[in-house]
């Protein structure tokens, strides 16, 4: 059972990563954007600071939230892994399609997902591998 979990959990694990980082570096300039550094960086982009101030958090935030569901739900679908294999498959599969509107992880979350679905069934039609509460 463990041998055809290890490649999706480690694709999970990769789109957690990237999904970790994405969320904390919002998080980050959300929460530094009121610093000097960052204020005479925007001094010189733009000429009103309070409206690209005001503007970059109005942003942030929802980005910050829409990045976050996908991420928890990619947790879930990381933790349940051993337990309930088709929940998490499609906890992955749902998390890839939220994050859409990126390249790389609906690549490595579907694929994940429908890797573990798959196995998932060839595993249990298999006569051998049944369990007798199957």
């Amino acid at each position: 059972m463990n041998d055809f979990i290890k490649l999706p959990r480690l694709l999970s694990i990769i789109a957690f990563i990237i999904m970790s980082l994405v969320l904390l570096t919002a998080m980050a300039l959300y929460f530094m954007i009121n610093l000097t550094f960052f204020q005479d960086f925007l001094i010189t982009q733009t000429d009103n600071l309070a409206v690209t101030t005001q503007a970059l958090k109005d942003v942030l935030l929802p980005f910050s939230i829409i990045i976050a569901v996908p991420w928890f739900l990619n947790l879930l679908g990381i933790l349940y892994l051993k337990r309930h294999i088709l929940a998490s498959a499609i906890m992955l599969i749902v998390s890839g399609l939220m994050m859409l509107y990126t390249i790389i992880l609906p690549l490595l979350l579907v694929t994940a997902g429908t890797m573990l679905i798959i196995r998932y069934r060839h595993y249990t039609k298999n006569e051998k591998y049944q369990t007798p509460y199957q």
